[in-house]
């Protein structure tokens, strides 16, 4: 059909059948009710009137950013009204000037994936590269055992024939398609603001170049409905919308959409909506980040271990020290509630010789010093001597053994920056399903993972970018892009790996959190195996690079 029966009469009546009628406009393409335009031109409706969109994203993290920002740079996504709807005030983002000492505590591994998606999207290039810290390499072994594993960016190029065989018909990854040749670091690190400043960076870009989004801040959802009148001022014959979410917003308004978004966290009121349930457990753990500083020239690591992410597995859970630039590093430290509390609250000084210790003390030794904090945070022993008596011990039995240790050290901590020490729950979540009609949803309101390997955000963007390039293609063919047959590609791409990769780091963090001997040499035996076995290692390299999607490319032929 054709628009050219459009007139430009300044009837407010006109407005909705015009709006309407707009949506059979450029061939196959179906952007439904894109009335702004128009009402730009009049005074701003009043709050008991319903406004229509096309996608409403509740939640604006970097998953629902990020969204927004894939759906404005499709070519017919682009056409498509969009709004995006955040309770917290989003001017902290884009005015975001940090100083070239700090750095915030929340920082995320992207993989090459991850970051292949965010340049097709426009948003690596707002991006300050001299806070983009390359990982080249990663130390990972058991505090028990002493059992490890080391993976080299360098070797992720490295094929073996057998492999080769394997996966040579195999559909290669966007990020893939760079060459062979060329070398990726394992991951970039960065902070989360950093990269929600880019998101809003290019956000903002759109909407000066004509795409409508609307960014509604420091706005709550009030509630969220199935139906609305069929008074509604934007019903007509044509079009039947009464079946579309109805978002009611804490100043009034109310939006109306045809498809509903959920990036809005693990207690997701859009899921609540749809009545999808989420399984899962909390696991009796908490997770303490902090910004620290670190003495490379203390680290026996190649180039001094700079670009190199280290973690030890203890028994009461995981400490890792992500790599930053200009002599910083970002630490997660896994471990018990009462002990991440107590961390938090440690002294500086004590706070640095604990977390250097927890990198080569032995575990009871370590809890001999946690057992030590009192209940107002001070150490009830001398830490410094503690640890370096300790360690003194630890040195004369290796020797004793004719046993010196080779392994690569980590830096040493040198300070911690202040404020930024934040404990925070753990736990694990999986929606039973990530469509309903209507609605879908991304990130952690519709899965959370421990964090140990570090993928939580790369799989909430490896859901964005799934979720637009379907929308984008149902909009080609001509299809509704809120009926759930238009989703179901999407769900079937991304449910089973996101459960094979929650499934895989639960397992891992409830083999490594205990001592029991049998468990401890039948886990080093398999960690010292897969180091030696250069081809396996290598794909599992690989695969969490997000340079392998073997499973989902099978089943997309």
């Amino acid at each position: 059909m054709s628009t050219r029966l459009l007139s430009h009469t300044t009837a407010r009546a006109r407005i909705t059948l015009l709006a309407n009628a707009k949506k059979h406009h450029n061939h196959r393409l179906v952007p439904a009710l894109s009335c702004s335009r128009f009402l730009s031109t009049h005074a701003t409706p009043d709050s008991s009137e319903t406004e229509p969109y096309d996608v409403v994203i509740v939640g604006g993290g970097i998953a629902g950013s990020a969204l927004a920002c894939a759906l404005a740079s499709g070519k017919a996504t682009g056409t498509q009204k969009i709004a995006l709807i955040e309770a917290f005030d989003l001017s902290n983002h884009i005015n975001w000037k940090p100083r070239a000492d700090q750095y915030s505590n929340r920082v995320s591994s992207l993989t090459p994936k991850s970051v292949a998606f965010l340049k097709r999207i426009g948003v690596w290039s707002e991006l300050d590269s001299s806070r983009i810290a390359a990982c080249n390499g990663m130390q990972v072994w058991d505090g028990v055992s002493g059992a490890r594993i080391t993976f080299d960016a360098a070797h992720s190029n490295d094929r073996s024939t057998f492999l080769q065989q394997v996966f040579a018909d195999a559909p290669q990854s966007p990020s893939s398609e760079q060459g062979s040749d060329q070398q990726s670091p394992l991951a970039w690190m960065t902070e989360n603001l950093h990269v929600q400043y880019g998101l809003q960076k290019q956000m903002l870009a759109h909407k000066n170049r004509g795409v409508q989004l609307d960014i509604f801040e420091k706005t709550k959802v009030q509630g969220i409905s199935a139906n609305v009148s069929s008074s509604s001022p934007q019903e007509s014959s044509s079009t039947d919308i009464s079946e579309w979410p109805v978002i009611t917003l804490d100043n009034g308004k109310k939006l109306q959409t045809r498809l509903l978004v959920g990036a809005d966290g693990v207690n997701s009121p859009v899921r609540s909506f749809a009545k999808i349930e989420s399984l899962g457990w909390d696991y009796s753990q908490f997770g303490l980040v902090a910004t620290l500083e670190v003495d490379h020239s203390t680290s026996t690591a190649l180039d001094q271990g700079k670009g190199v992410a280290w973690q030890r597995f203890l028994p009461t859970g995981p400490i890792a020290m992500l790599p930053l630039n200009n002599g910083y590093a970002s630490l997660v430290w896994s471990t018990t509630p009462k002990i991440a509390q107590d961390l938090k609250k440690l002294p500086a000084q004590d706070f640095c010789a604990l977390v250097n210790a927890a990198f080569h003390a032995s575990p009871a030794d370590l809890e001999y010093l946690c057992r030590n904090i009192g209940p107002d945070g001070q150490p009830q022993v001398d830490f410094q001597k503690e640890i370096e008596w300790r360690a003194s011990v630890q040195e004369l039995e290796s020797h004793a053994v004719a046993r010196q240790s080779k392994d690569a050290k980590p830096p040493k901590v040198t300070a911690v920056q202040e404020n930024t020490r934040a404990p925070f729950p753990l736990r694990m979540r999986n929606s039973n399903s990530y469509v309903e009609d209507r609605v879908v949803l991304v990130g952690d309101a519709a899965h959370t993972v421990h964090p140990l390997a570090g993928q939580g955000l790369n799989q909430g963007l490896a859901d964005v970018e799934c979720l637009a390039r379907v929308i984008e293609q149902s909009l080609l063919s001509g299809s509704d892009i809120g009926n759930i047959h238009s989703l179901t590609p999407y769900s079937s791409e991304r449910f089973l790996p996101n459960l094979a990769m929650l499934g895989t780091v639960d397992k891992l963090s409830k083999l490594y959190n205990t001592d029991f001997g049998p468990v401890v040499w039948a886990r080093s035996l398999g960690l010292t195996a897969v180091d030696n076995m250069g081809p396996i290692k290598t794909e599992i390299m690989r695969f969490a690079m997000g340079l392998e999607d073997v499973p989902s490319s099978a089943a997309r032929r």
